[in-house]
């Protein structure tokens, strides 16, 4: 877990060209505070006791944090999405299909299977980003 001094978030905001905003430092640090994705429910629950921020601003500000490349948006099949901070460090994530658990793993890299499926595609030379799932069951659902 990487812990941001509302100083380090001013500057994420700056250096990814959105305007520095309460709000905005407000879900940055809450998001940074976590080990595992947050769903925008827990965000919100937490939101509104410490900074009255409302469901609409949290999810306008999701996007625009998201698309700034300061948040990476997961989609684990739960039919919500979870968010965490874009750290620029390789991660996957082990989803249990029963409880809905998450543990991030990290510092396993899949370079190598990356270069493997670039080489079969027809249509792609090169990738930016990626994004592993891998879905079983957590120990107590065993």
């Amino acid at each position: 877990m990487a812990f941001y001094s509302k100083e380090d978030l001013v500057v994420l905001l700056k250096e990814a060209g959105l305007r520095v905003t309460d709000h905005r430092l407000a879900i940055l640090s809450s998001i940074s505070r976590v080990r595992q994705p947050v769903t925008v429910y827990e965000l919100v629950d937490t939101l509104r006791k410490k900074e009255n921020i409302d469901q609409a601003t949290i999810y306008r500000n999701l996007s625009s944090l998201h698309i700034a490349g300061l948040i990476r948006r997961l989609d684990f099949n739960h039919g919500h999405a979870h968010y965490e901070l874009e750290t620029g460090r390789v991660s996957h994530q082990l989803v249990c299909s029963n409880c809905e658990t998450i543990e991030k793993i990290e510092g396993i890299s899949i370079d190598d299977v990356i270069k493997k499926i670039l080489k079969k595609s027809k249509k792609f030379k090169q990738t930016t980003t990626h994004s592993m799932e891998i879905y079983g069951l957590c120990k107590n659902c065993v």
